[in-house]
């Protein structure tokens, strides 16, 4: 007969320790992003060897609690497994996941070439009589999780046979890389929505859900811009950043208002 005494107090030690940490996490008052410490720290701290702190670790992490980053920067990391992106980035998507030490992939739903949109036209300066822009749709994937719908249209002379590579992979990347075309500016709005029939669908989410929406313009570094984009996002799974110093002007609408 098989003797699982020592396997049960395995796990009896590590439940103990995730309780142990849960409750510092509590005392503390962190907050996502926040740091708990280094593992060395944070062992020396409870008590306990390295190898039973990474057990507990590993259920906290996979329960989306915490993130272990590596490197000088990294440490243990609260985390409440949502993805942060920063309003006004120009970092791709899984370039920002895998820094926080989470995966995203994507699915191509449409890749096609079309004639532009007067609307096209006017936001990506695009010239000639018949301008044609690639129109993609690609479904996000967080940890196996849909995440967004994101649906870009590129100016289809700057980026000759872009429809033949892989469209999974970041677009950015491939600009620079491929094309010599390197984001620098993005103006974008965000907006709180709820998503039609098909949007629902595709994000497996019920009708009613917040969405977030964000409508982008990104600019090359000689000022050209070179992609609109909208992207959905399903709001429980994302949160969105900003950080700001120095003088915000105000709106003429406001300025004029103050001054009567």
């Amino acid at each position: 007969m098989e003797d699982h005494t020592g396997i049960g107090r395995t796990r009896s030690a590590t439940s103990e320790l995730v309780y142990r940490i849960r409750a510092r996490i509590r005392e503390q008052e962190l907050f996502p992003g926040e740091k708990l410490g280094s593992e060395r720290a944070l062992a020396e701290s409870l008590g306990v060897s390295r190898s039973d702190l990474r057990n507990a670790l590993t259920v906290l992490e996979s329960d989306h609690e915490i993130i272990r980053k590596i490197g000088r920067a990294g440490g243990i990391v609260i985390s409440d497994g949502r993805l942060e992106r920063n309003i006004n980035t120009v970092e791709s998507l899984p370039t920002i996941a895998r820094r926080q030490g989470m995966r995203v992939s994507s699915k191509v739903l449409q890749a096609v070439i079309a004639p532009a949109s007067v609307s096209d036209v006017r936001l990506l300066r695009l010239p000639g009589e018949h301008p044609m822009i690639y129109d993609i749709t690609r479904l996000r994937y967080i940890e196996d999780r849909p995440l967004s719908l994101e649906r870009s249209h590129l100016p289809a002379y700057l980026f000759p046979l872009f429809l033949t590579r892989d469209l999974t992979t970041p677009f950015y990347t491939m600009f620079e890389r491929d094309y010599g075309v390197y984001p620098c500016n993005v103006d974008e709005t965000l907006e709180s929505a709820v998503g039609d029939e098909q949007e629902n669908e595709l994000l497996q989410i019920e009708a009613e859900t917040p969405l977030m929406r964000i409508h982008r313009i990104a600019y090359a570094s000689d000022g050209c811009p070179f992609e609109r984009a909208t992207d959905v996002y399903i709001a429980d799974r994302m949160r969105f950043t900003m950080h700001h110093s120095g003088y915000v002007r105000l709106s003429a609408t406001s300025t004029q208002n103050m001054t009567k």
